[in-house]
């Protein structure tokens, strides 16, 4: 009886294991194909009272950057001790355990890996600062926008901070020797259907910002722009 248990339990978790293995190429497949379904296409540089925002990747990880201040708004209001000598503000959304815990690949562990995967942990937002605007490159393209698609974005970056019960933000301490600037907790959860560009992708789209229908690939939000 034991035996045939334990034969049956062994089946069932070999078809799981198969539903799974058949699911990855699936995964990547539907990706690429939304990748390539442009939005908001009929989005044009602004030419008469542009504001310059860019997106920057590491080769995985895309950032939104913005001025830290202009006539639209001023992000001193917003977060604290933004240095003096920096005018260029970044913002990433991410898994907060892989943030944290995976300065390098080869810190990264099955257990934080999963959970990224699966939606089980929390997210932070990733801020940090530049002295000035980056030059555009491979991984680096500007947007020059209007003042009404700046608004949006900026909103759209806002709502994306936890705030405490007296409207704070929720400051994570970490690592300096790895990361710069600071982490704050984050709304939502990270998985393979909510990652960090898929966050980028949704905000160009509230935007108004050309990109594509979902991704969770950095190319073809910096593409539209090159």
């Amino acid at each position: 009886m034991l035996k045939d248990t334990l034969m049956i339990f062994i089946k069932r978790a070999m078809i799981y294991l198969l539903y799974v293995l058949a699911l990855i190429p699936l995964y990547f497949i539907v990706a690429f194909l939304l990748s390539y379904i442009p939005y908001n296409r009929s989005f044009t540089s602004e030419k008469e009272h542009p504001i310059l925002v860019q997106l920057h990747s590491n080769g995985v990880h895309t950032d939104i950057l913005l001025p830290v201040e202009n006539s639209i708004y001023n992000w001193h209001s917003f977060l604290p001790d933004i240095p003096a000598e920096h005018n260029v503000v970044a913002f990433g959304w991410g898994d907060k355990g892989f943030y944290l815990n995976t300065p390098t690949w080869d810190d990264l562990t099955f257990s934080t890996a999963f959970k990224a995967c699966t939606g089980l942990s929390t997210t932070a937002m990733h801020v940090s600062y530049y002295k000035g605007a980056l030059r555009p490159s491979e991984h680096t393209v500007s947007v020059f926008i209007n003042a009404q698609q700046y608004q949006k974005l900026v909103d759209y970056i806002q709502a994306s901070f936890q705030h405490d019960a007296n409207g704070k933000l929720l400051l994570v301490k970490h690592d300096p020797r790895y990361y710069s600037g600071q982490f704050y907790d984050a709304k939502g959860r990270y998985s393979l259907f909510t990652s960090c560009n898929s966050w980028v992708n949704k905000g160009l789209k509230k935007s108004e910002l050309k990109t594509c229908l979902w991704t969770p690939f950095d190319w073809p939000l910096l593409n539209p722009y090159k």
